[in-house]
């Protein structure tokens, strides 16, 4: 497997190290920020270098195995080194540097879901792999979602909380009416939010808004701007619930979500089968067994190995 090394990598290398060597200085995180801000790709470089690193130290600490050379079957091998270029693969889609997040988020979430109450008495429940900053103060109640996905109930205004609550995720704000709803980002330029009661206000930063009605799901961006989504938002925040619904969705988008919710993510080997539509009902307490019978429901198999599971 060959990897460019390119300055952005070089950079992303220094990061690394420094990160080791203790918690950063203010000056060195405002740098750190103003680097990942420039270029998405260098995010993505620090991924990679976080995890090729665990990887290296877990490869330097795994036995030798020696063997006998001999031709190679004609059936597809599931190699170490393509079981290496998976996980950094899906490392560098699903999750980004943990301490790089455990140093912006007042809360970073594995791969369970937590439920927080918060100060005035609102509730927020974070998917997996999702991280939350809270900037309350005496004229607001922001939340900002720095990462993953969130279903937000907050504490409605009243005579003695005035404050509006807000939730930041990217260009997007989203001002609470007395409601219940859910944000997921995306990226920094991408939300989606669905309204499961009441009403939120969705703004950009340059001014265009909407005023979103129990029922709907929207996609927000710089680009499109904030566009209706053709999405049951209840449905969507099932995982709340603890359940995962899939209608017919691409299988290589159904992984996505499910890893969003497991420590060991699972890597599609058999790129053919992206988009082969799934139709299941799964329960999050019980991935490890619904991973399998969903793989066995689409004739593929699976292999466990170090840190996560191979679909094939």
């Amino acid at each position: 497997m060959r990897l460019s090394f390119s300055s952005r990598h070089a950079d992303a290398v220094q990061w690394w190290l420094r990160s080791q060597d203790g918690p950063l200085s203010d000056a060195e995180e405002r740098a750190l920020e103003r680097w990942l801000a420039r270029d998405p790709a260098h995010g993505e470089a620090l991924a990679a270098v976080e995890m090729q690193w665990a990887l290296a130290d877990e490869l330097a600490h795994r036995p030798s195995r020696h063997r006998t050379a001999r031709p190679a079957p004609a059936r597809r091998r599931v190699t170490p080194w393509l079981a290496a270029a998976c996980v950094l693969l899906a490392v560098l889609v699903w999750r980004g540097p943990h301490w790089w997040w455990q140093v912006r988020a007042d809360r970073v979430t594995g791969a369970a879901v937590e439920t927080l109450t918060l100060s005035d008495g609102s509730r927020v429940t974070l998917a997996g792999h999702s991280a939350l900053r809270l900037d309350y103060d005496d004229r607001t109640r922001t939340v900002t979602l720095l990462r993953g996905e969130a279903l937000f109930q907050p504490a409605p205004v009243t005579g003695t909380e005035p404050r509006p609550f807000t939730v930041r995720a990217g260009d997007a704000r989203l001002t609470a009416r007395g409601t219940q709803f859910w944000v997921r980002r995306l990226s920094a330029d991408e939300q989606r939010v669905g309204v499961l009661e009441h009403r939120v206000l969705a703004r950009l930063a340059d001014g265009r808004q909407r005023l979103l009605a129990s029922g709907d799901s929207a996609r927000l961006s710089r680009r499109a701007g904030i566009r209706p989504l053709a999405l049951d938002p209840v449905r969507a925040a099932g995982w709340a619930r603890g359940v995962l619904v899939f209608d017919a969705v691409p299988l290589d988008q159904a992984l996505s979500r499910i890893n969003t919710f497991r420590e060991r993510p699972v890597v599609l080997l058999d790129r053919a089968r992206a988009g082969a539509p799934v139709r299941a009902v799964l329960h999050l307490d019980s991935l490890d067994q619904g991973v399998p019978a969903l793989a066995n429901g689409l004739g593929l198999r699976t292999l466990e190995v170090p840190g996560l599971t191979l679909l094939y």
